[in-house]
């Protein structure tokens, strides 16, 4: 149980909305046409460096590589627990996000609850 105070002033919440999903906005572009794991797939694939790479650039690529498996063409990186999570580039990365937010996690009640619900607020 609360207790309000009518004598106080309250705050009024600001909620930004957006135009568009907010799980589409963390896709990041890939700035040389290439994806973002390409350098280290072609270490772990032919244990070549980078062009002019420095000393410490090659490093990193080794240190970094550790934690990558390639299967064939297919890239993985191997979480801390041993899952591997495939690598994808910005394309293939839109399209399994909108699969994932369509499908099975788009909402936690069923259809029929949902048109419910939405009736009730007054959405229709």
């Amino acid at each position: 149980m609360a207790i309000i105070d009518f004598g106080h002033k309250l705050q009024p919440i600001h909620i930004d909305i957006r135009n568009f999903l907010a799980h589409y906005c963390s896709v990041e572009g890939e700035m040389d046409g290439n994806p973002w794991y390409y350098d280290i797939k072609n270490f772990v694939q032919n244990q070549e460096y980078l062009v002019g790479a420095s000393k410490a650039d090659r490093k990193t690529l080794r240190r970094l590589a550790m934690d990558f498996y390639l299967d064939g063409e297919v890239l993985y990186k191997r979480s801390f627990d041993g899952t591997l999570q495939r690598c994808l580039n910005e394309a293939n990365a839109r399209i399994a996000l909108q699969k994932v937010h369509k499908g099975i996690c788009s909402t936690h009640a069923s259809g029929h609850m949902m048109a419910r619900k939405i009736q009730r607020v007054g959405y229709f």
